[in-house]
């Protein structure tokens, strides 16, 4: 069940280049939290109306908090990035529909830039010591959740500052040819999320994906976040992203519209 709170400032500091670290105290939402789940975060100036979804890069019911990742990119999530800890915040959490590890014990979970936040999430809670990480950055500078991985985590860069220079897709073809997985969890943009479907759906195997949408009401009100799915006995309905989602199976979402 979803509560509407005042979140108290614990931090806020440098993640990586152009990424904040906010970590903030909200028992009654960390207690329900799941891994892929995001919340609503009202930007504390009057002037900016539509909350702000952020992913869940880390939960923990016991201490009763949330650990976010933000991109300061326009006004108002550079807003949120200005906060110091001793403000409050008003948050709406925990929303839409994560990941479900499905008892798998193999599990290949790929990230993308600011994608890489809700699958550390979803590694947290259902990677065992069989499971791989794929992660893609920028470069170097950009590069975070890899320190304190439980699995491991193999890294690639647009410019070969760290890791290969290559697509995040490249390593994991060569993993999954050498040891199949028994489910793929994947969070990054969308051109990277189309490649890992390919993948997935050529090879048979179960992937999840979550995708990163702008989102007006994050409840499913608005329709503003709306994509296509197919259906088991043909065509395709519109599904919202932030109530449905935002993750997907592999096999319904239509990401090529």
């Amino acid at each position: 069940m979803m509560q509407e709170l005042d979140a108290l400032v614990l931090a806020c500091e440098p993640l990586a280049q152009s990424l904040v670290r906010l970590i903030l105290r909200a028992p009654q939402i960390a207690a329900q939290a799941r891994p892929g789940q995001f919340i609503q975060m009202l930007v504390p100036d009057s002037a900016h109306v539509l909350r702000r979804p952020i992913s869940l890069m880390a939960f923990d019911p016991a201490a009763g908090t949330l650990t976010l990742a933000i991109q300061p990119k326009g006004a108002g999530t550079q807003m949120l990035c200005a906060l110091r800890p001793g403000d409050t915040v008003r948050v709406l959490g925990p929303l839409g529909n994560g990941f479900d590890g499905m008892g798998a014990a193999r599990i290949d979970f790929v990230g993308g830039g600011v994608g890489v936040a809700p699958v550390c999430c979803a590694m947290d809670s259902f990677a065992t010591p069989e499971s791989r990480a794929f992660f893609g950055f920028r470069g170097a500078a950009y590069a975070y959740g890899m320190t304190q991985a439980p699995c491991p985590v193999t890294a690639v860069s647009d410019d070969g500052t760290l890791g290969e220079r290559a697509l995040v897709t490249k390593p994991l073809k060569a993993a999954i040819e050498a040891r199949r997985p028994e489910l793929i969890m994947a969070c990054g943009p969308m051109p990277m999320l189309l490649a890992v479907q390919e993948i997935a759906l050529e090879q048979g195997i179960p992937c999840q994906l979550s995708l990163e949408e702008r989102m007006g009401c994050g409840i499913g009100a608005c329709l503003g976040c709306n994509v296509k799915v197919n259906l088991p006995q043909g065509g395709w309905q519109y599904r919202r992203v932030c109530k449905d989602g935002p993750v997907f199976d592999a096999k319904e979402v239509a990401l090529r519209g």
